[in-house]
């Protein structure tokens, strides 16, 4: 049996309660305090956790990944084949390599070696689609890759559905040198950037230092666009130049070595010559000759990296998957 001394003390708390849900306006109040208490707390240990930008120029010091050795230079002119591949959602929101924060859905790049920030233009020599592009990552490190694009930048080369394009890699010096000098300044603009962007979007590249063919070469000629498919309208609405050449059939090579003397560019041919045949390219660098020892052509990028684990084994650091 309930006393009354506890019957009384029920009735006041029922009261009390009658009481408070009385107003509409303090019982609101009420759930609107809690509410903001909630989200205040929820805010804070949020930006406890969140990632800060600390955006900065950066060249760096040699640095070694998986025993492997990397030179990054201020090299203005860079001018490089391979193969590229992209990287994605793993690294949405975290800082890259000069201090960003890497967004998939913006157009950018990794490289090993290139100073961050600096501008490529990327030809994905497949299909013809090329595009200018800011590096501010380092990577990749596959073996045979030389360069990640960010998602965005692969879906607008064509190749995002396969992984993987033959391209070429060439640094364009007067917007690197421009981008350079801002984020010396501190300031770090996007290529996507429409209003007052300080790099234009296409400028002629400095003078290659590799000689491509000159299938390569009519490769870069532009033609107009009539496409109006998504990556199109994709490109268009981020302010984004994707210029269309003809696609540039090419060969697949590793490179094993470069030489000022032919004779030792043919001995080290002749010392893989079981596994590959290869030949002799000759180019001229700063005034001199130079002659590049390649073993190929291999008929996929499948049988370039094959080749290329096995002379990687046998210590030569230096080999590459190069296309021409």
């Amino acid at each position: 049996m309930i006393s009354l001394c506890q019957s009384s003390r029920m009735f006041l708390q029922l009261f009390a309660v009658l009481l408070g849900l009385s107003s509409c306006a303090t019982a609101e109040l009420a759930i609107d305090l809690a509410k903001k208490k909630y989200r205040d707390k929820a805010d804070e240990e949020v930006s406890e956790t969140k990632v800060v930008a600390q955006p900065h120029y950066k060249v760096g010091n040699p640095y070694q990944i998986a025993g492997k050795w990397y030179y990054p230079e201020r090299d203005l002119r860079y001018d490089n084949t391979g193969i590229a591949s992209w990287y994605g959602d793993q690294f949405a929101g975290k800082l890259t390599a000069n201090g960003e924060i890497f967004d998939p859905e913006l157009v950018s790049a990794a490289h090993k070696t290139l100073p961050m920030p600096s501008v490529v233009r990327v030809t994905n020599l497949d299909n013809g689609k090329s595009l200018v592009v800011r590096i501010n990552d380092r990577g990749p490190y596959v073996t045979g890759r030389i360069i990640d694009m960010s998602r965005a930048g692969a879906r607008l080369l064509g190749f995002k559905d396969d992984g993987i394009a033959r391209v070429r890699v060439q640094l364009l010096t007067e917007q690197s040198l421009r981008l350079e000098k801002l984020a010396k300044e501190g300031q770090f603009p996007l290529l996507t950037d429409n209003n007052e962007l300080p790099l234009p979007q296409t400028v002629a590249a400095s003078k290659p230092n590799v000689n491509l063919r000159a299938k390569t070469t009519r490769a870069l000629a532009q033609k107009p666009k009539s496409s109006s498919s998504a990556v199109d309208l994709l490109a268009s609405s981020r302010g984004i130049n994707v210029v269309e050449t003809s696609p540039v059939e090419t060969d697949i090579w590793v490179q094993i070595g470069a030489f000022h003397s032919e004779t030792n560019a043919q001995n080290l041919i002749n010392k893989f010559s079981e596994l590959s045949s290869g030949n002799i390219f000759q180019i001229s660098k700063d005034g001199r000759i130079l002659y590049r020892a390649r073993l190929g052509p291999l008929s996929s990028v499948n049988e370039a990296d094959k080749l290329l684990h096995k002379i990687l084994q046998r210590g030569f650091d230096g080999a590459e998957i190069v296309v021409d």
